[in-house]
């Protein structure tokens, strides 16, 4: 009988533990939406104590977590569903924009060697940025030539421009890390890599047109200083990839 109730007590505590986890992590969700990104980085930020390990990619226990946090379909579901309008996309993405700058902080910790305790985690939320930005700064400046009488105004053409300025800014952030690339392993050098392949060529591909000057001076600082030759490549694939397309606005 005592073996019994010991068993049914410990399910009980498992299954409040589960709940409890459930309650703060909606995993069996197939999409995050914004109040739950809210719940989710405030418990993570806040209610996570100093010695406990955050959620990892390695733990096969909270891999569900970190997967579901970095999980770019959540916005993309709505961002990019051409059903919606655009204001209340605009309105999502904001909102998805301050909750990643908030996200950012999550994954900051560094040891006592000046090594990031997260790196895979860290890059995976500025990756979640980079694709968000893409698409968050498009609709804004969809949305400001609808609003307007003439979406080849002038004032029109130079608040469009300047927003996409202040997007490539927000990129060249990203590239700060190599400045810290002393902090992370040859693995995580070889995401940020990766993520410069991607992301980056996704920003030109987009917006051709734009001024690259302050980007490309940057690649070749960095390219210059870097120890990771595959960061090196992505740089200079990079601004090969700029410069083929002045190429083309001169015909």
């Amino acid at each position: 009988m005592k073996t019994k109730n010991l068993l049914i007590i410990l399910s009980i505590l498992f299954f409040a533990t589960s709940c409890k986890t459930e309650n703060k992590f909606p995993t069996d969700k197939k999409y995050w939406d914004t109040d739950d990104y809210d719940n989710v980085v405030r418990e993570l930020r806040f209610g996570t104590k100093p010695d406990e390990k955050l959620p990892t990619f390695d733990d096969p226990e909270t891999k569900i977590i970190v997967e579901k946090l970095t999980d770019q379909e959540n916005f993309k579901v709505v961002l990019d569903d051409n059903e919606l309008g655009l204001k209340h996309k605009n309105e999502i993405g904001e909102k998805f924009f301050k909750i990643w700058q908030d996200m950012t902080e999550i994954y900051s910790q560094i040891d006592r060697k000046d090594i990031y305790v997260y790196e895979k985690e860290r890059i995976e939320v500025f990756n979640f940025g980079l694709a968000l930005q893409l698409r968050y700064f498009k609709l804004g400046n969809d949305e400001i030539k609808q609003k307007s009488d003439d979406p080849n105004a002038s004032n029109v053409s130079e608040t469009v421009n300047s927003n996409v300025n202040t997007l490539i800014g927000n990129y060249m952030f990203y590239l700060n890390e190599i400045n810290n690339e002393k902090s992370y392993s040859n693995i995580g050098l070889d995401l940020i890599a990766e993520g410069i392949d991607q992301y980056f060529t996704d920003l030109v591909n987009l917006y051709p047109n734009s001024n690259y000057d302050n980007l490309q001076e940057k690649i070749v600082l960095l390219s210059n200083k870097t120890k990771s030759e595959n960061i090196k490549s992505s740089l200079l694939k990079l601004k090969k990839l700029i410069d083929s397309k002045k190429t083309l606005t001169k015909y």
